[in-house]
């Protein structure tokens, strides 16, 4: 969504504080505790929402059951914030006036910078402040209020994890280190053994590791683009295109990046300088050999792919690397720990969840059976 910068600075854009500004007539989609969330506040966020799927992922929203499923979700978390908004202020958890300065002043940090990364002047940043503010229908205090709000449930939050959450035994980061490496070799007959707990626990670092380890290559490339309905005559003509791209590359008659802006249908590289990091394993084998195999400094010949000839300059070649128990142990430490807050404040709420008299007012129709919930911290009404 493309998220105002208001809202996106809030951990988890407590609204219900702003419903102090609706009107009397707004209707309530939902109550918590007796606590009404307004179906203007509702609106606003699921539209903001949807507004991001559209900018981002548009075929998404071509699924009316995709949309529901949305504004269900949206719903779904606007209950969960008021319910840790009210857990915090059961609590009297206290914020300290320089605390929400601090995170003003961050957030206002997100203004010095118009859309298109220029910098602007400290008035102009205050004007366009000032402007998301009403954009919003905020008042500064109402805004004060919102943070203060936020930064109290991220204290009590805090406070649950290092409370509840137990710190990680050398057994238990030795266990994952083998989990990962088990992955990461691809031991079927061993990953069939593992729990579903310590499968998802070890996959996304084993991931993050192949990748980080891989072999890879920094490479500067010209992509000349097929259509998926050329001919082999076609195909021959961009073939001779590639090779007459690389010859005016390598004559020196113009330069890689020159050649990318000119002649490349695929102008991303230019956002880093006319380079890209490829790492092993991520194309197909075909085109990794090939790639891989071009030394620093060369500029290859024409290198097909079903899309199209790729005409590329390695820059920079770096070996696999390998790692040992000792070298991530503190990763594997910290990520287990994280994991064991992340279980501690899901715990958290769903106690708060069983002791909350929640009712939903809106039915969200679906044409096949409902997605299941993205989050296991989901509210279910209560009637």
């Amino acid at each position: 969504m493309k998220l105002n910068k208001i809202t996106a600075i809030t951990l988890a854009a407590f609204l219900g504080a702003a419903a102090l500004n609706a009107k009397v007539v707004d209707s309530t989609v939902a109550t918590v505790n007796g606590k009404p969330i307004l179906n203007s506040e509702y609106e606003k966020v699921s539209q903001a929402t949807l507004e991001n799927y559209k900018n981002r992922e548009p075929a998404v929203l071509a699924n009316k059951d995709n949309v529901t499923a949305i504004k269900e979700e949206v719903l779904n978390q606007m209950i969960i914030e008021q319910l840790l908004l009210q857990a915090a202020k059961e609590q009297n958890i206290k914020v300290k006036d320089s605390e929400v300065n601090e995170s003003i002043v961050e957030i206002k940090k997100r203004f010095q910078k118009d859309a298109s990364g220029k910098d602007l002047t400290e008035k102009e940043a205050q004007k366009a402040f000032n402007d998301e503010l009403k954009k919003e229908g905020l008042t500064y205090k109402q805004f004060e209020n919102r943070i203060k709000d936020q930064l109290a449930v991220k204290k009590m939050i805090d406070s649950v994890a290092r409370e509840k959450a137990k710190a990680p035994t050398k057994e238990q980061t030795q266990q994952l280190y083998d989990d990962i490496r088990v992955l990461m070799k691809g031991e079927q007959a061993a990953i069939k053994k593992l729990s579903r707990e310590r499968l998802e626990l070890a996959a996304p670092l084993a991931a993050k590791l192949t990748q980080i380890t891989a072999e890879q290559i920094k490479l500067s490339p010209v992509f000349v683009k097929v259509d998926k309905n050329a001919t082999q005559a076609n195909w021959k003509l961009k073939e001779k295109e590639a090779k007459d791209i690389k010859k005016k590359i390598a004559s020196g008659k113009i330069t890689f990046t020159e050649a990318i802006e000119k002649f490349s249908d695929d102008k991303t590289p230019l956002a880093a300088g006319g380079e890209m990091i490829l790492i092993r394993g991520l194309m197909p084998k075909d085109f990794d050999d090939k790639v891989f195999n071009v030394k620093v400094g060369e500029i290859s010949d024409p290198i097909k792919t079903e899309d199209g000839y790729y005409v590329i300059r390695v820059n920079e070649k770096k070996a696999q690397k390998d790692f040992t128990y000792k070298e991530i142990e503190p990763e594997l430490a910290r990520f287990l720990a994280a994991a064991e807050m992340q279980k501690a404040n899901i715990e958290f709420l769903n106690s708060l969840k069983d002791k909350a008299e929640i009712k939903v007012m809106v039915k969200f129709e679906y044409s096949q059976p409902a997605p299941e919930a993205k989050t296991e911290a989901k509210p279910a009404a209560k009637k």
